[in-house]
């Protein structure tokens, strides 16, 4: 379930958290055609939460006209307070079909599934988001749509709580996917720690949301497991074998970009290649909108060497 919104905003706007990637949502069409595509919306069926969970998915606009093709699949992952309505609400559907007319990228499949507030773990005590989108999530997209079905054809990408979940996911799962790009990441350098002081109000935001993901109170091994900067360390092998993107702004009202340095740092140290830049803007979509042309021209680079490769068609899924 949904963390209790109404208790939730009242702090928020105490502290000007709302909208952490995002702020309220304009409602969308079932589906919208476009000149650069199409999105849709739908839901799919999660064993591992138990329940529907709504998604959006842009199409590639030779989609319809190449009932043949196959294309390359990012699954990206939205920020805490949005959900998979953001990526085109946000100008973010808009600024991929600009950097495609400059012919910077070539065609690719984005699917986003909501996320609610959970940082894409498998919570110490709650619900299966990491396995959700692993196990129930890549498999139900491939399924109905037209992906090149490999891991080459396949990279993991998100904003704010989504760029955590999105290094999280490719680091523990390395084998699934060819590349991760990470946008604002919301990675924590320690442990959240109960406040001080009464004032410290984002203090105490962090530690609550480090009591609902890694336990209560917070478990710092689980928080370790969970965190893509040790888990980095523990899988340094496997992770030379991804490509590795990611960005922050500098002004960033949350600091993320400390804990992005960090994990600069951290890859630097261990020898493990990618591109990290820290620029100037702050935090949220704006800043991926700005940053789209660099951003989507690597989505395509580590996707590139899949959709060059034949393809040999899927075989039919046997009942």
């Amino acid at each position: 379930m949904r963390m209790q919104r109404a208790l939730t905003i009242a702090f928020l706007w105490a502290v000007g958290w709302v909208g952490w990637a995002g702020g309220e949502v304009a409602a969308a069409s079932s589906e919208r055609a476009m000149s650069d595509g199409a999105v849709e919306y739908g839901a799919f069926r999660s064993e591992s939460l138990g329940r529907d969970v709504p998604y959006a998915v842009s199409l590639p606009p030779s989609y319809a006209a190449s009932p043949e093709r196959r294309y390359p699949l990012v699954i990206f992952l939205h920020g805490m307070f949005n959900d998979e309505r953001d990526w085109e609400a946000r100008g973010v559907q808009a600024a991929l079909a600009a950097v495609r007319a400059k012919g910077r990228v070539g065609e690719f499949i984005v699917a986003i599934p909501r996320g609610e507030n959970s940082f894409y773990i498998n919570a110490k005590q709650g619900d299966r988001y990491e396995d959700a989108i692993a196990r129930d999530f890549l498999p139900f997209i491939e399924q109905r749509y037209r992906t090149l079905g490999s891991r080459e054809g396949r990279l993991i990408a998100g904003i704010s709580m989504g760029g955590y979940g999105a290094l999280l996911i490719a680091f523990r799962h390395p084998t699934l996917f060819c590349g991760v790009a990470a946008h604002c990441a919301a990675i924590f350098t320690d442990l959240p720690r109960p406040p001080q002081s009464s004032d410290d109000r984002i203090g105490a935001w962090r530690y609550g949301l480090a009591t609902k993901l890694y336990g209560d109170p917070p478990d710092a091994e689980f928080f370790n497991a969970h965190s893509p900067l040790a888990v980095a360390q523990a899988k340094a092998d496997a992770l030379r074998r991804l490509s590795i993107y990611f960005d922050v702004g500098s002004e960033d009202r949350y600091r993320f970009d400390v804990g992005n340095q960090r994990l600069h740092e951290t890859l630097e140290a261990l020898r493990v290649p990618h591109e990290f830049t820290l620029a100037p803007g702050g935090h949220g979509w704006a800043f991926l909108v700005a940053r789209s042309e660099p951003a989507f021209a690597f989505y395509w680079r580590a996707l590139s060497a899949a959709v060059q490769r034949p393809t040999a068609k899927r075989p039919e899924k046997k009942s």
